[in-house]
């Protein structure tokens, strides 16, 4: 066998070989490009923000509750 320098070795590479070859149909990247939706990254941050609000606040209520059961 040869070095495999003949080998495609990067999407576009591959890309092209497939469409010489005829099968353009089945190609597909290996790294997609990455999801640019501003809205949805909002509302991730968002409830992210709110989840841990929410952990904070339970985490006071149990700290007081530990604290009111050792003054008894």
């Amino acid at each position: 066998m040869g070095s495999g320098s003949t080998r495609p070795n990067n999407a576009d590479d591959k890309m092209i070989a497939a469409m010489e070859r005829g099968d353009d149909s089945g190609f597909k990247d290996r790294n997609p490009p990455k999801n640019a939706d501003k809205k949805l990254i909002k509302e991730k941050e968002a409830k992210a923000e709110k989840t841990q609000g929410k952990t904070e606040r339970l985490k006071a209520l149990r700290l007081a509750a530990e604290k009111e059961g050792k003054a008894k």
